[in-house]
């Protein structure tokens, strides 16, 4: 009979520990442009996350743990098809963008009551009032939302 590697809790706990580098940095709020993808993502806090497609373009990112988890139920945003998203809005991927002029870009193409409303009443407090909020799109590092 085969003898299998059994590990206990605190066991895998230390291991999973050692694998990731000492002082790694604390979350931060963050938008970034995912090539790969085709998709701006941003993100206000750092949680277990259920996604809400609102449309073919947006999705919603939800805590899964709300309210349990003490933070605000919405946590952020996809835009899938980035580049057609931007060609349609003027806005150009070669260069940092705005998250508040994505957020106006997204209320003018899309004319969604709901997602006005979303966007006026949730996903602009995610900017704490900054205008210096950026998606980089070059960058691996996400530029910080506050």
């Amino acid at each position: 009979m085969e003898q299998r590697d059994s590990m206990n809790t605190e066991e895998l706990g230390r291991r999973v520990r050692e694998a990731f580098p000492k002082g790694s940095p604390a979350f931060r709020p963050h938008a970034v442009f995912d090539e790969r993808l085709d998709c701006i993502r941003i993100v206000s806090r750092d949680c277990s996350i259920v996604e809400t497609r609102v449309n073919q373009y947006v999705t919603i990112l939800e805590d899964n743990y709300y309210p349990s988890s003490g933070g605000s139920k919405y946590v952020g945003l996809t835009i899938k098809g980035a580049r057609h998203f931007c060609e349609q809005t003027g806005l150009h991927l070669g260069t940092p963008i705005k998250v508040s002029q994505l957020l106006d870009a997204m209320i003018r193409l899309f004319r969604d009551p709901l997602l006005e409303h979303f966007i006026e009443s949730v996903a602009r407090h995610w900017l704490h009032d900054k205008e210096a909020v950026i998606v980089d799109p070059g960058s691996p590092a996400a530029p910080q939302l506050t």
